[in-house]
């Protein structure tokens, strides 16, 4: 039923001898397959008498070493194993064994038995190798000799235990299927059959192996013992590794139960699957175990087998695990997209988002600007410090002295625990970002956002880019969400769903931000007070200042006050190492103002024109309102726009803001100014021109910075002004109708307040609000004020009276008026307007007296009886006819204003038309003159 695998044979038999034996030479090889043991093998005797003098000359037969085969007649055949089969060299040829006692020597006088081959396999005797990137084979592989040692000396029982005097010939070991070969020998008798002495081979080893439970220490797991019933394909292709599926070639009938009975006893068979038959194909099936192991048992014991005689052939089969999940995500997208998010999602969270903190965390505390460090701030002051001379402080430059109240007021702002927000306003110009740096510039903990960079910037990514450079979120991977971006257009697309991947800026932006507060809080004294009241904080704020000052006396006053300090600093410290929970209740006594975080946002409201503009903003206000209603941070906002305060007071309801407004300088402060940069005694008064340029800081500085280049002062003047006429041209009057509904006021309502301004320093707000141009509007005033064209100043908490938007600008206005022909065309289009719109009341007036005279008959009674027209009629009608007169007055006096302005615009292209042909006549006689 079973045959022995011929390999076996092949490889034992690697030597042979060519000459028969005789009593006087004996050939005693003492071969290394049997461990020390000596084996004879001899011709075949031919007569019993040798048989009988061959089994007495076994026992004495001399021993052999290594040193001593060279003189012998034996020719030793040595045949080079492959790279993966490592055997040892047997006798060749053809032989019989002979019995070593008198007893087996005697049957052997009477019968001669043959010397037969098998194979054993063990299934554990090296790790699996799954795959290519599979190391533990090479980590953890024992030698080739020790586990040629451990399969003698452990595994197979010992040779004098083992029946048909069994023989172990060598090993052969299976790398990627975790087990080996053992080769041996036996003696067949005839008592019994081929099948039953390899089956009791096979028992024997398996007792032994479960009698001393042999585990291998790289799995802690049993070795097993098989024997192998057919032609083991050995093979070392890369391609192929172990699996739990084998897959059964054979050309027959086996079935389902024939398979399962071969297949059960090398491990737990999970199913067995029957491949649908192919024409002139073999039948296949496809077994699958519940371990690899067995299937690596099965696939080296029974390939080549043949079973009641069918041949079959088994190998493993091959899965592409990489598609089958490949295959599930792509059908389950509702279930692998989201968990791939979640996924993505946790990895940046536990990996990035730290780094993200620690990087904000290290902008907020100058962690790594070097020029903080004080070792390196007192080199400076003793070196760079004495050579140089020491620049002028920005604020103190201005010699704005005025702002020294609103210098304080901040810094006292600032010694409160965070309630509410701080606002600075003041037209552009006028010094405010300058202010706010000098009054917290002492400040431990201090982050600036400008506003401007990011109100400028030309797409949402470069908005998030310059947002994470100012805060210092780093990384950002804006690349990412491009991807994911597309990534989302693509599923949508072939599903027919939004997967969910793009990212939206509010969210984007919003992460940004709650990781700053995060990074803000561990910086903040006051993260642990978000429900502690404001009073109780202040409590500790002033318990710190009069602890630092009582600690800058002691410091001060040396001697031995300062050694008293030391000693009881001492003390204390040596009092915390043993009550550390009274020393943490303790340091919650004190919070230092000057170490609680100020969030500066410069800039805000920069801009209200975008496509995410206004989320923006809200956004920004949304995110200080939690920093200070927790009382995490002091946020100050920076703004030119009045309007600022009307979202954040939407953040923070319920809350008065400290409120700081910042005006241009006065002549005395700006002459100051100016004369620090300037040398008076080069050029001599400066009066008018610092008048007419004003308290502007940017005028001023762009004004020093002319005179200094080389030109004059009147000149700078000039080229300052000129500036403004064409920026306030450009402005207020150089736009088209589409224009004119963005912006919010028309040319002629400027007009209006232009000539006010120009007349004095300052216009009364309401007197140019009821005006027939605005029509009790604000609306247009507003939109002049965000253009900078104007300034609003409110009184009261009402708008109050109007200025230039800035001090120069009254001399633009004065210039702009100063163009006859410009002011004309202007006159004459109000005047127009101003025609217009009382014509329009006529019109309704007259309408209306029409109506009510319908309710008279013609003889003028009272069209229901009484023959009086009533008294509310009547006046009604008085009324309307006072306001016909009056219109009519008011329009025959624009339709006089418009022919004087119709004449002075046709006067003035007259003389532009004489004025150039008069030039260009003189230019004729000229050059006459000259030919």
């Amino acid at each position: 039923m079973y045959r022995v695998a011929a390999s076996s044979e092949a490889t034992l038999r690697r030597f042979y001898t060519t000459t028969p034996l005789t009593r006087q030479r004996v050939l005693s090889i003492a071969s290394p397959l049997t461990a020390n043991r000596t084996i004879q093998r001899i011709a075949p005797a031919t007569t019993r008498t040798t048989a009988a003098i061959l089994a007495r000359s076994i026992r004495t037969a001399p021993v052999f070493t290594a040193a001593t085969r060279t003189p012998l007649t034996a020719q030793v055949v040595r045949v080079q194993p492959s790279d993966f089969v490592k055997t040892k060299k047997v006798p060749s040829g053809f032989f019989r064994r002979k019995f070593t006692t008198e007893t087996e020597a005697a049957a052997a006088a009477e019968e001669e038995l043959p010397l037969k081959y098998g194979l054993l396999y063990f299934d554990n005797a090296y790790p699996l190798r799954i795959a290519w990137w599979d190391i533990r084979y090479s980590l953890l592989r024992p030698g080739w000799k020790s586990l040629e040692r451990k399969a003698k000396n452990e595994l197979v029982p010992p040779e004098n235990g083992m029946p048909f005097h069994f023989k172990i010939g060598g090993i052969e070991p299976r790398l990627k299927d975790g087990g080996m070969f053992v080769h041996f020998s036996y003696v067949h008798p005839s008592s019994y059959s081929t099948k039953e002495a390899l089956k009791e081979i096979e028992s024997r080893c398996e007792q032994h192996l479960i009698s001393h439970g042999h585990y291998m220490w790289f799995n802690f797991q049993k070795v097993r013992a098989f024997l192998v019933k057919g032609q083991p394909f050995l093979e070392d292709m890369a391609s192929r590794y172990p699996n739990k599926k084998v897959r059964i070639e054979y050309s027959g009938d086996l079935g389902v139960e024939g398979l399962y009975t071969l297949f059960r006893k090398y491990g737990k068979i999970v199913d067995i699957f029957q491949v649908p038959p192919v024409k002139d194909m073999p039948k296949q099936a496809i077994v699958q175990y519940s371990f690899m192991r067995a299937a690596t048992s099965a696939k080296n014991c029974l390939h080549g087998a043949e079973v009641n005689g069918i041949q079959i052939s088994v190998t493993y089969e091959r899965t592409l695990k990489g598609n089958v999940i490949w295959t599930w995500l792509s059908n389950h997208p509702r279930l692998s997209v989201p968990l791939g998010g979640f996924a993505v999602a946790g990895v940046s969270f536990i990996v990035f988002d730290p780094i993200r903190i620690f990087s904000m965390h290290a902008k907020i505390t100058k962690l790594f600007n070097v020029n903080e460090y004080p070792i390196l701030k007192w080199l400076r002051k003793e070196t760079v410090g004495r050579l140089t001379r020491t620049p002028i402080d920005s604020l103190q430059a201005t010699g704005w002295r005025e702002r020294e109240q609103d210098e304080e007021k901040l810094r006292t702002w600032l010694r409160n625990p965070p309630e509410t927000f701080a606002i600075v306003q003041g037209p552009r110009g006028a010094g405010k970002t300058d202010m706010v740096e000098y009054a917290t510039k002492d400040k431990t903990h201090r982050i600036v956002i400008r506003c401007d960079e990011l109100a400028n910037a030309r797409s949402e990514g470069e908005v998030l880019s310059n947002l994470a450079k100012q805060v210092g979120y780093i990384p950002l991977f804006q690349f990412m969400s491009t991807l994911n971006n597309m990534m989302d257009m693509a599923i949508t697309a072939t599903t027919g769903q939004k997967a969910g991947l793009s990212a939206t800026f509010e969210g984007q932006l919003k992460k940004i931000l709650d990781t700053l507060t995060i990074a803000i809080q561990q910086t903040s004294p006051t993260r642990s007070m978000s429900n502690v009241t404001p009073e109780a904080i202040m409590k500790k704020i002033e318990m710190t200042i009069e602890e630092k000052a009582r600690k800058a006396e002691l410091s001060s006053s040396g001697g031995s006050v300062a050694s008293a300090a030391v000693q009881s600093l001492s003390s204390k410290k040596a009092l915390s190492k043993e009550e550390k929970a009274k020393k943490a209740k303790e340091e919650s006594k004190w919070c230092d103002p000057d170490d609680i975080p100020v969030v500066i946002i410069d800039g805000y409201m920069s801009r209200e024109k975008g496509p995410h503009a206004k989320e923006f903003w809200t956004f920004l206000a949304d995110w200080a309102a939690v920093l200070v209603e927790n009382h995490v941070a002091h946020v100050i906002f920076i703004s030119n726009n009045v309007t600022a305060s009307k979202p954040l007071s939407k953040a923070l309801p319920n809350m008065t803001f400290e409120t700081i407004v910042l005006m241009d300088a006065t002549l005395e402060s700006s002459m100051e100014f100016v004369y620090k940069h300037l040398d008076n005694a080069e050029y001599g008064n400066l009066t008018q021109c610092v008048k007419t340029i004003g308290g502007r800081l940017t005028d001023l500085e762009l004004f020093v910075q002319k005179v200094k280049s080389g030109m004059g002062p009147e000149d700078a003047v000039n080229d300052i002004l000129g500036r403004s006429v064409i920026e306030v041209r450009k402005n207020a009057f150089d736009f088209d109708s589409n224009e004119k509904k963005t912006l919010g006021w028309t040319p002629i309502q400027f007009w209006a307040v232009m000539k006010q301004l120009a007349a004095n320093d300052v216009a009364s707000f309401d007197e140019l609000k009821i005006h027939p141009l605005f029509k009790n509007d604000e609306t247009p005033f507003n939109a002049m004020e965000q253009a900078e064209l104007i300034s609003i100043n409110h009184r009261n908490g009402r708008p109050y009276s109007i200025r230039p938007g800035k001090p120069i600008y009254r001399a633009a206005f004065q210039e702009i008026l100063s163009d006859e022909g410009f002011r004309a065309v202007m006159d004459l289009e109000s005047t127009t307007y101003l025609d217009k719109d009382e014509m329009a009341k006529v019109v309704k007036w007259e309408g209306e007296l029409r109506e009510l005279s319908t309710l008279l008959h013609q003889d003028g009674s009272w069209l229901f009886g009484g023959g009086r027209v009533p008294k509310e009629v009547d006046t009604r009608v008085k009324w309307l006819m006072k306001k016909l007169a009056e219109s009519h007055g008011k329009i025959e006096k624009y339709e006089q204003d418009m022919i004087q302005a119709k004449k002075e615009v046709a006067f003035l292209s007259v003389n532009n038309i004489n004025n150039k042909n008069n030039s260009n006549n003189s230019n004729s006689s000229s050059n006459h003159a000259s030919k």
